[in-house]
């Protein structure tokens, strides 16, 4: 072989026609000479021969079918295709994102290859890197050296007739047009004026096929799949209900902090978060709760940072007294971020590690103070205990919360989420995720960060699929119009043709400005990105559910809707039962979208301050609201 070949990155191929080849280059190890290994019908991989043991990177070991063209590996999901490929002559001449000569390795682009059902040797080209795929327009004769092969969405994508061949040892294959007539033309991609003046010109078209010009050849050098998944952070609902916030968005500032509250242990707990980037470099005391936390000998639990970054906590008193001491460690650390929970269910957790169970807090508390720590009625919480100990630490919350609150997680990842509070930054050519299900029995409310062209628009959803966004008012008659295409921030209604499932979107650009609201006279439709807690149920605010009807959210004073969707602003006093929808002037449409009616029951039972307390309403006693309506239970 010599040393003319890329040893950094090692192509090796082994087949009965070509025998074995490197990067396309023959060898010694002819199709002849390997005879005897191709009456083999099982072979085995391995590195293990001699003394000297295989140290490179393995990026495959693949068994592929000979019935595509060399160098080929066909994708199948056309969201993601599976295997990409740069994309060059036998001149060694690249293609770019813009199907032009490429200039340096850094403007390389990659393509991905589907075949074509029930044609033979006919393929779709996807350019990755550009997010479209090849399209040619179809004619009787091509004219030699001209441009025509560009970039287009799906439905104006080509088929590209691609077979083997080979040229000075170089095996690759070429790509003809179809002509009008459906057969392969006798033209072959070539680049336009030559590698060097290809600069301002997508791939043109050549007499000469692959075996007589080298500009005609082309070989295919699999790459990895980058990964291109946007960067969206998914912070989940808190659930339950705060009770009283007795700190928030406060930063220590070395004085001692002092709250007291009346709790009840039964259905009641205390979470806190405490952000510790703002401490100083000395000892503090970051959280004590009790009877009298200023005290070190009480009923009580101090937490503390130590100069040396670790976190340590102490129960009922110190060791000398008696006390114990519960952990000192700062493998509990999550980032700079303490999250605490005190419940009589769980006891002292921390970043969600028990720290000190209920009963090892009762039992010590009652030994020592005579009084079991869960059966104080009231309650201090703050810092400030001990001397030059005060907290520096940023608190963006101290709350008494009912037993069932649970604090929200935050996560990383590619996925718009419905239920969560996503957030993000403005990103190009990313690939994004919707966990959320539009259904084709009805209107479904649609607002996305991100553009979806028509093309898009009927591959996720369904060739047919309507799409209206809301514009003007006619008296008490919303008029809704049809969009061909859905802009980032705009709120829709889309009626697809199929289920949609979590859809996933390629190669789109995210813009970080706020959902828009669109309407007129009083009347809007405002788009949301995440879930949203305090849709008003005074009948200003409404959504569209099932039975493509306008719903009143039900609850006290304020309800949830999931994310990915909008809701509709009216004023104040509007006659609901008489307001109706109109859809790009279609009658039928008017019926589709009929009188507001209440949310549908789900039987959630609410206090009078609208805090949530289950759907039973046994051991309850008082007036509750459960449906809308008020319920005395006795």
């Amino acid at each position: 072989m010599g040393s003319s070949y890329d040893k950094t990155n090692i192509t090796i191929e082994i087949d009965n026609e070509n025998g074995l080849t490197v990067n396309g280059n023959s060898t010694t190890f002819t199709a002849t000479f390997l005879a005897a290994l191709f009456n083999n019908s099982n072979l085995t991989f391995a590195s293990q021969q001699g003394d000297g043991r295989m140290h490179g990177t393995y990026k495959s070991v693949k068994v592929v079918s000979k019935t595509v063209p060399y160098g080929i590996i066909t994708s199948t999901n056309e969201t993601m295709p599976e295997h990409v490929f740069t994309m060059r002559n036998a001149n060694n001449n690249y293609v770019n994102s813009n199907l032009y000569c490429a200039t340096s390795t850094s403007d390389y682009a990659q393509f991905a290859f589907y075949e074509v059902s029930g044609k033979t040797n006919a393929y779709y080209i996807y350019n990755y890197s550009a997010k479209k795929w090849l399209k040619y327009t179809t004619s009787s004769t091509y004219t030699e050296g001209k441009d025509f092969v560009s970039n287009g969405e799906k439905s104006e994508r080509s088929e590209f007739y691609i077979t083997s061949t080979a040229k000075n040892g170089v095996n690759g294959v070429q790509i003809q047009p179809y002509n009008a007539a459906g057969n392969a033309a006798n033209n072959y991609l070539n680049f336009h004026g030559g590698g060097d003046q290809n600069t301002n010109h997508t791939i043109g078209n050549y007499t000469d096929n692959g075996s007589s010009d080298a500009g005609s050849l082309w070989v295919f050098t699999e790459v990895e799949i980058a990964n291109n998944n946007a960067v969206i952070t998914n912070k989940t609902m808190s659930e339950g209900s705060v009770v009283s916030t007795l700190l928030e968005n406060h930063t220590g500032d070395g004085t001692k902090i002092l709250k007291e509250t009346a709790i009840d242990w039964t259905n009641q707990k205390v979470i806190a978060e405490i952000d510790l980037s703002t401490c100083g470099t000395g000892t503090e005391d970051l959280f004590s709760i009790g009877e009298n936390i200023q005290t070190f000998e009480a009923n009580n639990i101090h937490m503390y940072k130590k100069s040396d970054g670790s976190i340590t906590a102490y129960l009922v008193g110190n060791p000398i007294r008696g006390g114990i001491t519960g952990f000192e460690s700062s493998t509990l650390l999550d980032g700079n971020m303490l999250r605490v929970e005190l419940s009589s269910e769980k006891g002292f957790v921390v970043n969600d590690v028990v720290v000190f169970s209920k009963d090892s807090i009762n039992k010590y508390s009652e030994k020592y103070y005579e009084k079991q720590f869960f059966s104080l009625s009231k309650i201090q919480v703050g810092s400030g205990e001990g001397t030059n100990q005060e907290s520096k630490a940023k608190y963006n919350y101290i709350s008494v919360a009912t037993n069932d609150y649970k604090t929200a997680t935050v996560t990383s990842s590619n996925t718009l989420d419905e239920v969560a509070v996503n957030s993000f930054n403005a990103q190009n050519n990313v690939d994004v995720q919707l966990k959320r299900t539009l259904s084709p029995e009805h209107w479904n409310s649609f607002c996305v960060p991100f553009a979806i062209s028509a093309d898009v628009i009927a591959e996720k959803f369904g060739a047919g699929t309507q799409v209206c966004t809301f514009g003007s008012m006619n008296g008490n008659v919303m008029n809704f119009a049809h969009s061909t295409t859905i802009e980032a921030g705009t709120p829709y209604i889309v009626k697809p043709t199929q289920e949609v499932v979590n859809p996933s979107f390629t190669g789109v650009n995210i813009e970080a400005t706020a959902a828009k609201k669109v309407g007129a006279d009083g009347y809007f439709m405002q788009g949301i990105y995440s879930a949203k807690t305090d849709l008003t149920t005074d009948g200003t605010n409404l959504f569209l559910g099932d039975g493509n009807k306008f719903y009143k959210p039900a609850g006290a004073t304020t309800a949830r809707m999931k994310g990915l969707r909008a809701f509709f602003i009216v004023p104040q006093g509007t006659n609901l039962a008489a307001l109706r929808a109109n859809i790009d002037g279609a009658t039928t449409a008017i019926d589709e979208l009929t009188t507001v009616v209440e949310q549908p029951t789900d039987n959630r039972i609410y206090n009078l301050q609208g805090q949530f307390v289950g759907t039973s309403f046994e051991g309850l006693h008082g007036v509750y609201v459960q449906n809308g309506k008020k319920v005395l239970v006795k």
